[in-house]
């Protein structure tokens, strides 16, 4: 039988996505495993397999579509021996999966597609329940409570997270149709718009600019971050004299593109001080605290509409050349949107650096699953007291900020103070 295609989730925070470009065209043969499409999800531009043979008879999303809906339809596939008369019912994004589940137990829970069943609008609910062997006396007590909805709306409402027992359907015999739960969301989001517009200046010019999908992801999984996670920050002034001798005397041989910069130092310094302070290296799970063996190390980088923190993993197994290399290639993939989810996802601690804006310090905000971030401010000039004389260091400003149900704070002080003692004292690197 003819096989729909779904937008598939490519990642854990992918709600929708863009159909980018089809390496196939309507009428050519595929094979399981085969790349048919180009789809961008909220953080990459990732290629997307077909998991059996058969003839692509028809593309449902054309490309350059964008805010394609995850589970949406987007092609249908058919065997040998079909052809395209057998796809004439599934040829729709409106055709649910529900339509073949349908059971006749329990008419109230019955899920049936208003575009596919007409129902009479003169048959009463009684004569419903009757007709499908149901006692009515016993189930309409229960109607003032539970709503006929058709699959299509259910799927909607749960997805958005509406409570469809608030919806009055306009359906036949008030049964909740698609357009109900898409008129509730539109009314409930033009409460919200029209609040926060009484409070914009009407004198003032602006322009609108649509949510993309991901500024909408980074938005939801920070206010989840924030609004769920119970935090502290710590914050120290750092000398980095020392390390920034070895720095250039290993840089003075080499070539630009091969040098050694303070990123992947403090990749590295931050790893060891992991590994000494093993409190850092875990994650909350609920019932239970995961404390990992391995150091896995996220480094925040600034791409368009959006930032993305790619993985570097066994930091603890790796030297100052690889992690160099493993850096400049995230870093470039990332940009480009070619980072599997393997890469961006995970990892117990990242790295923001905003030293290059000139930032002096900041504090950013944690990304679960991981317990704590650190935040770099740039090096400055500073006058210090140095066997009792006046003098100037470079010194960098580091913020933490960690997870209060994992680190303590005499912890996350330790952990600072590992961080600043190998940073000043370099050599202890080599033990």
């Amino acid at each position: 039988m003819p096989l729909t295609i779904y937008m598939p989730a490519l990642s854990p925070t992918m709600e929708m996505g863009n159909i980018v470009k089809w390496h196939k065209n309507e009428g050519d043969s595929v094979s399981s495993g085969e790349v048919i499409a180009e789809i961008e999800t909220d953080k990459a531009l990732m290629e997307f397999e077909v998991a059996d043979d058969g003839v692509l008879a028809k593309i449902l999303i054309t490309e350059g579509t964008v805010d394609v809906k995850v589970n949406e339809p987007i092609a249908i596939l058919i065997q040998d021996g079909e052809s395209l008369d057998d796809i004439s019912r599934n040829d729709s994004s409106e055709v649910s999966d529900f339509e073949d589940e349908v059971s006749s137990r329990d008419l109230l829970d019955l899920d049936i597609d208003e575009e596919t069943v007409n129902i009479d609008e003169n048959v009463t609910s009684e004569e419903i329940l009757v007709s499908n062997n149901i006692n009515p006396e016993k189930e309409l007590d229960k109607e003032h409570i539970r709503k006929f909805i058709t699959p299509l709306a259910k799927r909607i409402a749960i997805d958005k997270g509406i409570d469809y027992s608030r919806i009055e359907g306009t359906g036949p015999n008030g049964r909740i149709v698609k357009s109900d739960i898409q008129n509730y969301k539109l009314t409930e989001n033009n409460q919200i718009t029209q609040n926060n517009t009484n409070m914009i200046d009407s004198n003032n010019q602006y322009i609108e600019t649509p949510i993309d999908s991901m500024r909408e992801v980074i938005a939801k999984r920070l206010q989840e971050s924030h609004s769920s996670i119970p935090s502290y920050t710590l914050n120290v002034d750092v000398s980095i004299t020392e390390i920034n001798k070895i720095r250039k005397k290993m840089n003075k041989d080499i070539s630009d593109d091969m040098r050694i910069s303070i990123n992947h130092l403090l990749i590295k310094v931050v790893s060891l001080s992991m590994i000494k302070v093993p409190e850092i290296n875990t994650s909350w799970a609920e019932n239970k605290i995961l404390r990992y063996i391995d150091t896995d190390i996220g480094i925040a980088v600034a791409i368009e509409n959006g930032l993305i923190t790619p993985i570097i993993k066994n930091v603890n197994t790796k030297g100052l050349a690889v992690i160099r290399d493993e850096l400049k290639d995230l870093i470039t993939r990332s940009h480009e949107k070619k980072l599997k989810p393997s890469e961006y996802q995970g990892g117990t601690i990242s790295i923001s650096n905003l030293g290059a804006y000139g930032i002096k310090s900041f504090t950013s905000i944690i990304n679960p699953p991981q317990s704590c971030i650190l935040s770099v401010g740039a090096s400055r000039k500073i006058p210090v007291i140095i066997d009792d004389a006046v003098t100037i260091d470079e010194v960098m400003s580091i913020t933490l900020t960690a997870d209060h149900r994992l680190i303590d704070g005499a912890v996350g002080a330790q952990f600072l103070s590992s961080i600043k003692s190998l940073i000043e004292n370099p050599n202890l690197m080599l033990l």
